[in-house]
């Protein structure tokens, strides 16, 4: 036992200078082309870069001195940190960027500081993309705790408590957990794809014999933050083998019968901490951070210099210095940086838009992220996708689900992007084998592109081998193929793919063996292919009908109702629409058929403020017609209630006149929904005098 101070009785390893290192690099490739020309933590997720979110993290916990170990992008990165707050007198600790340039993973990594010499006491080990608002040195101080009862403790693993259907679980990789019930030793640990679907594992019965309360858990998010002693290092010195911290490192240490090493979880269950390992948890994470899951690490407490967000109603954030026109239009979870220009008749939704962004007329933006110094022409629209830094689109383009335009990208005009296009001004081979880039100099980015057989294309020179008919004929860019994505067989091709931004569960394909079973792993998402297992959306579905129930039952308030359908929704990670479906049909059943009219009213007077919960915008009111056409078509006696019901959600301004005008005249109305003659019978009620939207009976 280290000796104790007589004032404290602590160790006096708690009172040396608190460390911890930070790993720059991810060693893959899930955000290229992108992160040809950005390491991946300073890539901007709601406007700040992510690496500041993991040090705020840091400096809440007393760290004292952090190490920065990076590869890719090492000039850059310690640019960005020489010019940061991170860099002035005030701040809370010392940063010392170490450049690993030779090292292929994070084992390499490791191995190096190792060899520096650098930490002296226990340490924080932490991924540079984890956002969190955890209490790290509540959980330093639970360690040195355990490791005074167990000698041999090494790690203690910070893992989050979240249900298998959680936004922030990556549904291509996730992890199995076996525990100690009573102390949180994890005895055993294995990684879960979701291909090969894994169907059993192996362990050793020892560890029921000397655990009498064993635990198989997979219901954690990894966090990636480690609270290690300095034993850590020297054992990846010592075996060359281990590469990856959780497959290699620790499955080695807890199947090993000679080192005799202890690892434990820390379970967090009230405080918010998640990854950004891909696409998908980005785009989850920002839907987080903007709905202020994360709090206090929100926008408006800018945590950068010069930041001037001021939270809105509506979960918007806007800067100082942002024009918007009168009729544009904000939804829900929206942030908007300084210098940005948003022109008429613009709508933005559920998106995050950089600083000095020009926006033309006419343009639709949804669930996107429009980076810094873009320029978006009149008549565009955008969906789901990201746009990096100084990419343009020309008038009429659209950009369907799931494209990453990266930087300088120009496309149009009049061109659709097919959807989960990648676009980069990088010139592909797909013959390369390397990782991220790095770039101490133009001449060694160079290289090394030529290297990976990647040309790397000037804004001053001309490309011929542009393909216009997919960028347009103003197009700058080329097509960005993983390295993966046509080996169809590959299952690292598929767990990456399903991990792409927007990426539709639907296509997911299995095969017969994998079917019989749950389709994501145990530590994942359930979503079945042929199994006779309810999927997620059917399960959330019976959940949102039991939550209305009981909402009726109980009477509820409209608020009480809406919070728990939110907090249900969000944690289901589905959208107000397929709340909608269940709720509406929810509602409509309380009505008494006998007394039509009368009970109608009732009924919808008292929840039909819960549906005003659920939408949000016009096209919103409009899909929810569209939900009360489809019920009201089922029998005859449901069609009798079309009527009333829409004059009495239009009474309580759930239903605004627009929006019925343009269900009205929307060609699905006429029968596509539901029964031709619900329209026929609404036809001689509604229509449209001067401005007065006229419904009568």
């Amino acid at each position: 036992m280290a000796p104790t101070t007589k004032s404290t009785g602590k160790n006096i390893e708690a009172e040396t200078a608190l460390q911890a290192v930070v790993l720059a690099d991810s060693f893959n490739e899930r955000f290229r082309p992108i992160t040809l020309d950005m390491p991946r933590c300073l890539l901007p997720l709601c406007n700040t870069p992510l690496i500041e979110y993991t040090l705020e993290c840091l400096a809440v916990a007393g760290v004292q001195e952090v190490y920065i170990l990076c590869r890719a992008h090492s000039e850059k990165i310690k640019n960005y940190i020489s010019t940061s707050k991170w860099n002035r007198s005030h701040s809370p600790f010392k940063i010392i960027p170490i450049v690993t340039p030779e090292a292929r993973s994070i084992g390499d990594v490791l191995r190096e500081l190792d060899a520096k010499q650098l930490i002296s006491s226990d340490f924080i080990l932490i991924s540079g993309d984890v956002v969190s608002n955890i209490h790290l040195d509540k959980i330093l101080d639970a360690h040195r705790t355990r490791k005074n009862i167990d000698k041999n403790l090494i790690m203690t693993m910070v893992v989050k408590e979240a249900s298998p259907f959680h936004r922030t679980r990556s549904l291509g990789e996730s992890s199995i957990f076996v525990l100690d019930g009573k102390t949180q030793e994890c005895v055993h640990y294995e990684s879960a794809e979701l291909y090969p679907h894994k169907r059993n594992m192996i362990m050793d019965m020892e560890v029921f014999e000397k655990h009498s309360n064993v635990q198989i858990r997979n219901d954690f998010v990894d966090c990636q933050i480690d609270i290690c002693s300095i034993e850590v290092l020297a054992l990846f010195t010592e075996n060359f083998d281990y590469q990856d911290i959780r497959k290699d490192f620790v499955y080695g240490i807890l199947t090993s019968d000679l080192l005799g090493k202890t690892i434990y979880c820390h379970i967090v269950k009230d405080a918010y901490a998640a990854r950004v390992r891909d696409l998908q948890t980005y785009d989850a994470i920002s839907k987080d951070v903007l709905s202020r899951w994360t709090y206090p690490i929100v926008p408006d407490s800018n945590l950068q210099e010069g930041d001037s967000y001021e939270y809105m109603r509506g979960q918007i954030y806007k800067e100082q210095n942002v024009s918007l026109s009168r009729s544009c239009v904000l939804g829900e979870k929206v942030i908007i940086g300084s210098g940005t220009e948003i022109a008429e008749n613009v709508k933005i939704t559920n998106s995050v838009i950089g600083r000095r962004v020009n926006i033309g007329p006419n343009v639709k933006i949804d669930g996107a992220y429009i980076w810094d110094n873009v320029t978006i022409n009149a008549n565009c629209s955008i969906s789901r996708s990201i746009l990096a830094n100084n990419v343009v689109l020309e008038e009429n383009v659209i950009v369907n689900k799931g494209c990453l335009l990266s930087y300088n990208v120009i496309i149009g005009p009049k061109i659709t992007l097919p959807s989960y296009t990648k676009l980069t001004r990088h010139k592909q081979n797909l013959d390369y084998d390397d990782y991220d880039t790095k770039d101490k100099e133009d001449k060694e980015i160079n290289q090394l592109l030529h290297a990976q057989n990647i040309k790397l294309v000037k804004d001053n020179q001309k490309d011929d081998s542009y393909d216009i008919k997919l960028i347009g004929e103003n197009g700058k860019g080329h097509i960005w193929n993983d390295e993966t994505s046509d080996v169809e067989d590959d299952d690292e091709a598929k767990n990456i793919k399903v991990t792409t931004l927007a990426y539709d569960l639907s296509n997911l394909s299995f095969t017969d063996d994998e079917s019989t079973a749950s389709v994501i792993s145990e530590g994942s998402s359930d979503e079945e292919s042929d199994s006779d297992e309810p999927s997620n959306l059917e399960i959330f579905s019976k959940e949102v009908a039991q939550t209305v129930e009981r909402a009726f039952s109980e009477g509820h308030t409209i608020e009480i109702a809406s919070l728990e359908l939110n907090t249900l929704r969000m944690a289901s990670n589905t959208s107000f629409r397929d709340t909608r479906i269940v709720v509406i049909p929810s509602i409509l059943n309380q009505i008494n058929t006998d007394k039509l009219l009368a009970s109608t009213k009732d009924v919808l007077t008292r929840w039909g403020p819960l549906i005003g919960k659920l939408v949000h915008s016009k096209d919103d009111q409009t899909d929810a017609l569209f939900t009360l056409q489809k019920y009201c078509a089922k029998t005859d006696i449901n069609s009798k209630i079309f009527a009333p019901s829409l004059r009495t959600l239009y009474e309580i301004d759930v239903i605004e006149e627009d929006a019925i005008l343009e269900w009205y005249y929307d060609e699905r109305s006429k029968g596509g929904v539901g029964k031709p003659e619900i329209y026929s019978k609404i036809h001689d009620v509604v229509y449209f005098d001067s401005t007065l939207l006229i419904l009568a009976l």
